[in-house]
């Protein structure tokens, strides 16, 4: 299945596991910069049997090597192998290296 092909309703987190440390990137508002969302871990939660039984709900961390803080919502995130993704990112932490996002997938 190639990238274009995958929709958020097939993603598990055997999709992205194999691209912890690669870059996921993002337009900046006026288009003269990409931003980088670098992947940095990707967590099975624990599932509830008979609520979402189609995959396992997992939760990944983005950094962003920037203080800026993005707000949180929908954003189009592009990969090399995994295509243009919808992910709805939240800011969870910020340190003086950056600024991490979470999204989870039930």
């Amino acid at each position: 299945m190639t990238g274009e092909e995958m929709s958020q309703e097939r993603l598990t987190h055997e999709d992205f596991a194999p691209h912890v440390g690669t870059d996921f990137t993002v337009p900046a508002e006026d288009d003269s910069v990409l931003i980088h969302f670098t992947l940095t871990e990707v967590k099975v939660l624990s599932h509830k049997p008979g609520f979402g039984d189609f995959r396992d709900p997992f939760q990944l961390t983005f950094s962003v090597a920037t203080q800026d803080v993005f707000p949180q919502g929908l954003y189009q995130l592009t990969h090399p192998v995994l295509g243009e993704q919808d992910i709805f990112l939240v800011p969870a932490a910020k340190s003086d290296a950056g600024v991490d996002y979470c999204a989870t997938f039930n």
